[in-house]
């Protein structure tokens, strides 16, 4: 049975839905899950590719990529996309989404039991 291993925020130091709207409350999901968090920038070369590997694999993959895309990733290999900001939508939208993940972070960890 796969546990949960890692959440990752995929995002962009100059976007108001990753930051602060998502890079405050995603670490903070992670240790409510028990697990690490990492932070992917797209602007990064360090990072980058290895954010548009886990987005191309497992979220809204499109040449130019809407974020922030924040994913739970398995002990099997696999990721769950638990949020994708939808393109041009208010801010306050994704506080709303971070907010639902926020009020029962123990509903994304029934995967692993279904």
């Amino acid at each position: 049975m796969a546990e949960p291993i890692r959440l990752t925020l995929v995002s962009a130091s100059w976007c108001p839905y990753c930051v602060p709207t998502s890079t405050d409350r995603a670490p903070v999901l992670a240790k409510r899950l028990g697990v690490p968090f990492r932070l992917l920038d797209i602007d990064l070369p360090a990072s980058e590719d290895e954010a548009d590997r886990l987005v191309r694999a497992f979220g809204a993959w499109k040449d130019d990529y809407v974020i922030p895309q924040a994913f739970l990733e398995w002990s099997d290999g696999t990721a769950d996309a638990i949020l994708v900001a939808v393109r041009s939508s208010p801010i306050g939208e994704t506080r709303k989404a971070w907010d639902a993940l926020l009020a029962d972070p123990e509903r994304l960890r029934r995967r692993a039991t279904e």
